[in-house]
């Protein structure tokens, strides 16, 4: 399976930007006693009560649209999403709780691989080198990053973060299978709020919804790790390739990188800005074979 749609990669781009910047909110509410299970709940109820409203105010627009309205119930996929997007926010906003942002995408970095091989295992996507070279690019400039970086790595954050990254990537594979009826969101965030209520039910003693910093907080981390990314993401999953969307998501990796030397320092050293550099060229230049994969496929539709 091979997709070519330039709007889709510019999504999937500015998804995985607004994903990085709610690393650095999640960090930021951490700093202020705000807990992982906090944000989970938040992030949850506010993204039910937005799909709900949106099912609500759309539902007349929908109401010709053919199907089998129970599709969205059967699927795998959609309960798949619903519990792996669960699994990332857990895992990555413990990684961040434990270490900081930068250091956390690190382990989460792992899922570009993860989701190549399940585009080319489950969907029998074609390898392109430039598939691959990318992917490597991200790996190598990671490593580089990590070098400058050791004396700030914990054990336990890093096993968070590669725990989100097989999460992520599953999450961003079962997008692409999700069911097209107009329910499925509301239906993916209602288990997902279940689950997280399930989680959390063991967790009542870390608990601190009730303050104004967990209000604040979660409906940050609601808005921009939730809500805005699943509306980006699930769109750009059906356009393009698990190789492509695996890659031009990581514009995370660099957003927090970034914003946490900015925030809370150090200032990077050449290493750091080598990895840096060779990431965001391996992003940029996978967008561009895009782009002009689908000007070339436009010319060859018109000609024909």
């Amino acid at each position: 399976m091979s997709k070519i749609n330039n709007f889709g990669a510019t999504v999937a781009l500015v998804a995985g930007s607004v994903y990085g910047v709610n690393s650095i909110v999640v960090k930021a509410a951490h700093n202020k006693g705000v807990t992982t299970f906090d944000l989970l709940i938040y992030q949850f109820v506010f993204a039910l009560l937005w799909f709900s409203v949106r099912h609500l105010i759309f539902r007349e627009k929908n109401k010709d649209i053919t199907g089998n309205s129970k599709s969205f119930v059967i699927n795998p996929y959609n309960w798949i999403a619903a519990v792996t997007t669960v699994l990332t926010g857990l895992f990555y906003y413990s990684s961040i709780q434990v270490t900081d942002p930068s250091i956390a995408s690190l382990g989460l970095f792992q899922y570009p691989w993860i989701l190549l091989l399940l585009g080319i295992i489950l969907n029998k996507e074609a390898i392109f080198l430039k598939n691959v070279l990318a992917v490597v690019l991200i790996w190598i400039g990671t490593i580089l990053l990590i070098g400058g970086t050791t004396e700030n790595i914990t054990v336990a954050g890093l096993i968070y973060g590669v725990a989100a990254g097989a999460s992520f990537a599953t999450y961003l594979f079962s997008l692409q299978k999700i069911s097209d009826h107009p329910i499925t969101k509301l239906f993916i965030i209602f288990v997902a709020t279940i689950v997280v209520g399930i989680v959390c039910i063991f967790k009542t003693d870390e608990l601190t919804i009730f303050t104004k910093d967990a209000l604040i907080y979660g409906l940050i981390a609601a808005s921009l790790g939730q809500i805005l990314t699943f509306e980006l993401m699930a769109y750009a999953a059906k356009k393009i390739s698990s190789a492509v969307m695996g890659t031009l998501t990581t514009t995370e990796l660099p957003v927090a990188m970034v914003l946490t030397w900015t925030i809370w320092g150090p200032i990077p050293n050449l290493i750091k800005i080598i990895g840096l550099l060779l990431m965001l060229f391996s992003i940029l230049w996978l967008k561009y074979e895009q782009s002009k994969g689908e000007i070339k496929n436009n010319y060859q539709s018109l000609e024909s």
